[in-house]
């Protein structure tokens, strides 16, 4: 999350500063310049953060209340894991934990630059100091650091002759007085956080020489511009400091330029307002939007056909946002499609188990989703496959990559237990405590679990089975396993080898789906 919320802080800062770039970079209203850019910097952190709440009553009957989930024991077989050696320390790796270590890993690093960089800054104030008269500090000319200031002191060479030692003084007495040091602190510290973004490196800039333009103002009030100028082309140096106000640093361009310029009319000011549409696209784009959905239970009475009734679409959170996506909801965000994603279990050098007529559970499997997809095209809806053929994926590679609404993972059961077979041989439907989204799995798997209660010819478990298996651990979206029947039973695999008992089951499972996608994605 906190990733995500640095790229919404980056964007929000690219629009600004687009809007200063365009607009208001060549404007010689220097105060408000430093205003905008120091308010619009702040603004960049807070919109990403906040949050919008809405809050929708809806009425459910007495008898719609879901009541706890039952699970059955699991006796018996119990599917588990295929452990391949060679990708197992891949399929540990968190690559969203990794790229948040190594986020902080840097900006700890520039912190820590930062300040060693102040201490050096002091630590050669203090073996150059020749002499200080109240906030001005005199060096020699060979210092390091020379015609600058540094939080409240001003650091002069003494060997300047007085009047041109009095520009500089003057110049950076506006930095001092007008507290540019904390501006700077400022945009350090937000560079150190932003350092993956290129746009606050030159937001960093405009900051500074933003400073240097007002001092050069107030200093032009009293100074002849042509002494002054020539003043600061004399002394420019490459400003190797990020926490001083170099009194000249190269490049001067323009800020010669900007010294000679006329002040531009007071109506130009107008121009300011141009970062109200932007604030707003902001606000639309990146303010978290989250709606609380309250129950009202009324018992022994019909619901009001004007009465809101249960959204159609449940709230989202498997897809890391905290937005709720309503499917009649009218706004900026498009209704999500609803995608029912299958994985054929096993595959490639993962052969899983054997039926007694010697099939292997890997092609089982992968019969099984090719039929359900096909059935689900007769339908309209949409189904991706984690493999269409026989290949060896590792657990991590199964999972969605995308948002989708659904994720089944087909498997044939054909467990032994102490040498005799699986007392069920029917059809099993498995989900995983451990999911963080698992009431929404519990709701998918018993919506399945009450359709193929309506098989004929086959057995099915009549409760969830719990599991801790990867894939249904993992899954962002609502998860079951589904196992279609014994293979190592012969009455089971001889159901399960017709084709109409397999598309059967097939359709069943998809009137679950549908009846789940109905009341959410």
């Amino acid at each position: 999350m906190i990733l995500m919320y640095l790229l919404k802080v980056s964007a929000c800062t690219a629009l600004f500063f687009a809007v200063y770039h365009f607009l208001l970079a060549r404007l010689t209203f220097f105060n408000l310049n430093r205003v905008y850019l120091l308010l619009m910097l702040v603004f960049s952190f807070i919109v990403p953060a906040l949050t919008i709440e809405s809050t929708h009553e809806i009425v459910v009957p007495a008898q719609q209340k879901v009541s706890e989930v039952a699970y059955a024991t699991n006796d018996g077989f119990v599917e588990h894991d295929f452990v391949d050696s060679t990708t197992q320390s891949a399929l540990n790796i968190n690559w969203e934990s990794v790229l948040v270590y190594a986020y902080f890993a840097i900006l700890v690093l520039l912190s820590c630059r930062m300040v060693l960089m102040i201490l050096r800054i002091k630590r050669e104030l203090h073996k150059s100091r020749l002499g200080e008269q109240d906030t001005i500090i005199l060096v020699g000319k060979n210092s390091a650091i020379k015609n600058c200031s540094f939080l409240n002191r001003i650091v002069v060479d003494i060997s300047l002759p007085l009047n041109e030692r009095e520009l500089v003084i003057r110049h950076e007495s506006v930095h001092v007085k007008q507290l540019h040091a904390l501006d700077k602190l400022l945009a350090n510290l937000v560079t150190a956080i932003l350092w993956f973004n290129p746009v606050i490196y030159f937001w960093r800039n405009a900051i500074d020489h933003n400073h240097e333009f007002l001092a050069d103002r107030e200093t032009s009030r009293v100074a002849d511009k042509k002494v002054y100028a020539s003043l600061l082309l004399n002394l420019a140096m490459p400003s190797k400091n990020l926490a001083t106000h170099c009194f000249s640093k190269l490049p001067l361009k323009n800020r010669i330029m900007m010294l000679y310029k006329e002040p531009n009319a007071k109506l130009k000011r107008l121009a300011y307002l141009a970062v109200v549409p932007i604030l707003l696209i902001c606000c639309m784009a990146f303010i978290n939007r989250k709606e609380i959905i309250v129950e009202k239970t009324v018992a022994g009475a019909e619901i009001p056909s004007d009465a809101p009734r249960k959204p159609n679409v449940y709230a989202m959170n498997y897809l890391k946002d905290n937005l709720v996506i309503k499917r009649n909801t009218r706004g900026a965000f498009k209704e999500v499609e609803v995608v029912l994603f299958v994985d054929a279990g096993h595959g490639g050098k993962d052969a899983a188990a054997t039926a007694v007529d010697g099939q292997k559970e890997k092609d089982l499997n992968l019969r099984a989703v090719k039929i359900l997809k096909e059935e689900a095209a007769k339908r309209g809806i949409k189904v991706l496959l984690t493999r269409d053929k026989d290949e060896y994926l590792s657990l991590h590679d199964r999972l969605p990559q995308q948002p989708v609404t659904a994720f089944i993972s087909i498997h044939h059961n054909a467990g032994v237990k102490n040498g005799e077979q699986v007392p069920f041989n029917g059809v099993e439907v498995y989900v995983s405590k451990l999911n963080k989204n698992i009431k929404v799995a519990e709701e998918f798997g018993t919506g399945i679990l009450s359709k193929l209660n309506k098989l004929e010819g086959l057995p099915v478990r009549g409760a969830l089975k719990e599991a801790n298996l990867y894939l249904l651990r993992e899954s962002k979206a609502p998860a079951v396993v589904i196992e279609m029947g014994n293979i190592a039973d012969a009455k089971s695999l001889e159901y399960i080898s017709q084709e109409k008992n397999v598309r059967r089951m097939s359709n069943l499972i998809l009137d679950g789906f549908v009846e789940f996608s109905q009341r959410g994605c």
